[in-house]
C-alpha cells in the first residue's frame, strides 16, 4: 500500500511538471472506442479477459485532461464471468513532436465484477495509474495505446488476503473535437486577436503576424521591414513620399512637388542650370550661366529645327520635326522594344514591355548572386509531362536569354507536392524537367549546357497542408550550376 501511495504521488508530480512542447487547448473533447485485454487478480479469475469499451476526456487546462473510461471484459472462467471497472484519471499529455504524445495519469477506479465469485457481484474502490502513447494522424484523429494498473486497497476476494491487483492493456481510436482555428494559423479563435491572417503567414502566440519595425504594417506585407522608429509609412510599410519625388516626407521642403518633377536633395523642383526656370519647364536645361533665356529656359538665339538644341550647338541643324535628339541635336538611335538598349546593340530585340534586361537587351534570368529561379507560369497538362501552350511563350524568352549568355549552365529541376506516392511524383517530376530541357534545346540552347532532374516532393517550398501550399510546391526551377 505504501508503494502504491508513493507511486501515485510521483505520477501526480509528473502530471503537474514540465511544460509540453505543444499545448492542447482547454475545452477540447476526446472520444475513444477501445479494445481491452485485462489480467484480473488470480483470486477472481484464472484467465485473462478481453472486451471493448469507451473513454471520454475533457481538457480542463492545456494538456491536462480529466478522463473517464469504462470497458467490459469477459473471461473464459464461465459464460457469465465479466469485469467492468469505471476509471477516472487526471491525465497529463506530453508532446514529443507533432506526431507522438505521451500520457501519464493517476486517479480512482470503481472495480465491478459479476459471475466470477460464488457470492455474485462485487464492487470496490481503489487507486489507478495510467501510462500511454498516442500517435496523431490529423488534428482530429489519433491512435492511442494505454496500460492501466489498479490496486484495490480493501481485500475483496479473500478476507485474509492482501490488496487485489488488476492490469489492463488497451488500444483505441480517438476522435478529438476542439476549439476552432478559422484562419488555420495554429491559434484558436478564442485567443486569436487577428482572426483573418492570410494562409501560410507566420504568427505570434496571439495569432497576429509579426511587425518587426513596429510601423503598423505586418512583416509579410512590409516591403521596408527595417523602417526607423517613428517614421511615417505608406500601405507597404515604406517611408512615405507623398508627392512621389523620391525625397521622403520628413526631409522634403517642397512636399507638393508636381508629379514627375526632378527635385533636389530637399525635394524642391530642380533648376539645374540656375536660369530661373525649373527643369520640368526648362527646354534648355544646360544653358550656360548668365545666359538670357525665355520662358522655356532657352537662350534667345534661334533653334531653327525646333529640336531643343540651339543652332550654335546643333551638329544636325536640319533634324525633321518631332525627332528625338541627343545633346548635339542629332537623332537618337532607335530602341524599338523600349528596353533601354539601342537596336544596334540589342541581341533580344522583341523583349515584352516592362521586362528587366541586361546590357545586351535580353531578359535577366538570374539576378546578381541568385542561383535558383522558379519558372512562374510554366505549367503542364494534368497528370502529364506535356507543356501547356501558355508556357511556351515564357520558355521562348528564357531560351533567348540563355542563347545570349553562353557562359551559363543550367540544371532544370522538377518538383511536386506530396500527393500520391514518392516514386510516382519523382517519375512525373523527372519527365517534366526533361520536357522543359528539350524545349529549350529546340529553341537553340546547347544540350551540353542543360541537365534535368526530378526531385518529386523532397524539396517543398511551402507546407503541403493547404491547397495553396501544394500548388506552390508543384513547380519547375532553373538552378545555375557554374
Amino acid at each position: 500500500m505504501t508503494r502504491l501511495v508513493c507511486a501515485t504521488l510521483v505520477g501526480i508530480l509528473a502530471l503537474l511538471s514540465s511544460a509540453p512542447l505543444a499545448a492542447q487547448e482547454s475545452g477540447t473533447l476526446d472520444l475513444a472506442l477501445l479494445f481491452r485485454h485485462s489480467k484480473i487478480d488470480e483470486r477472481a479469475a484464472s484467465e485473462p479477459g478481453t472486451g471493448f469499451g469507451g473513454r471520454l476526456g475533457i481538457f480542463m487546462l492545456p494538456n491536462i485532461a480529466l478522463e473517464a473510461t469504462n470497458a467490459m471484459t469477459r473471461t473464459s472462467d464461465s459464460p457469465e464471468a465479466r469485469q467492468s471497472p469505471l476509471h477516472l484519471h487526471l491525465a497529463r499529455h506530453i508532446s514529443f513532436n507533432e506526431r507522438f504524445v505521451g500520457i501519464l495519469g493517476a486517479g480512482w477506479v470503481r472495480d465491478r465484477t459479476n459471475g466470477i465469485q460464488p457470492n455474485g457481484s462485487l464492487e470496490s474502490d481503489g487507486l489507478s495509474l495510467l501510462a500511454g502513447l498516442q500517435a496523431n494522424f490529423s488534428p482530429r484523429f489519433a491512435l492511442r495505446a494505454d496500460a492501466i494498473y489498479d490496486q484495490i486497497p480493501v481485500a475483496r476476494y479473500d478476507a485474509a488476503g492482501p490488496e487485489a491487483t488488476n492490469i489492463h492493456y488497451q488500444i483505441g481510436l480517438v476522435l478529438r473535437r476542439g476549439p476552432k482555428d478559422s484562419d488555420g494559423d495554429g491559434v484558436y479563435d478564442n485567443k486569436d486577436r487577428c482572426d483573418a491572417t492570410p494562409a501560410g503567414v507566420r504568427t505570434d502566440a496571439f495569432g497576429c503576424p509579426p511587425d518587426t519595425d513596429a510601423d503598423g504594417i505586418a512583416d509579410h506585407a512590409d516591403r521596408c521591414a527595417s523602417t526607423s522608429a517613428g517614421t511615417p509609412v505608406d500601405a507597404n510599410g515604406c517611408p512615405r513620399d507623398t508627392d512621389g519625388d523620391g525625397v521622403l516626407d520628413n526631409d522634403d521642403r517642397c512636399a507638393n512637388s508636381p508629379a514627375g518633377s526632378p527635385v533636389n536633395a530637399s525635394g524642391c523642383p530642380r533648376d539645374s542650370d540656375g536660369d530661373g526656370v525649373i527643369d520640368t519647364a526648362d527646354r534648355c536645361a544646360s544653358t550656360p550661366a548668365g545666359t538670357r533665356v525665355d520662358a522655356n529656359g532657352c537662350p534667345v538665339p534661334l533653334d531653327a529645327d525646333s529640336d531643343g538644341v540651339l543652332d550654335n550647338a546643333d551638329r544636325c541643324a536640319a533634324t525633321p520635326a518631332g525627332t528625338r535628339v541627343d545633346a548635339n541635336g542629332c537623332p537618337i538611335p532607335i530602341d524599338a522594344d523600349g528596353d533601354g538598349v539601342r537596336d544596334i546593340d540589342d541581341r533580344c530585340a522583341n523583349t515584352p514591355p516592362g521586362t528587366r534586361v541586361d546590357a545586351r537587351g535580353c531578359q535577366i534570368v538570374f539576378e546578381s548572386g541568385q542561383r535558383n529561379i522558379v519558372l512562374e507560369g510554366v505549367t503542364f497538362e494534368t497528370g502529364r509531362a506535356v507543356l501547356t501552350a501558355s508556357s511556351q511563350g515564357i520558355l521562348d524568352r528564357v531560351a533567348e536569354s540563355l542563347v545570349a549568355s553562353p557562359e551559363v549552365n543550367i540544371e532544370v529541376q522538377g518538383h511536386t507536392d506530396n500527393t500520391g506516392s514518392v516514386a510516382g511524383n519523382t517519375r512525373i517530376s523527372q519527365a517534366r524537367a526533361d520536357a522543359v530541357r528539350q524545349y529549350l534545346i529546340s529553341k537553340g540552347v546547347a544540350p551540353e549546357r542543360l541537365t534535368a532532374r526530378g526531385y518529386g516532393p523532397t524539396q517543398p517550398k511551402a507546407p503541403n497542408t493547404t491547397p495553396a501550399g501544394r500548388a506552390e510546391n508543384r513547380r519547375v526551377e532553373l538552378r545555375r550550376t557554374n
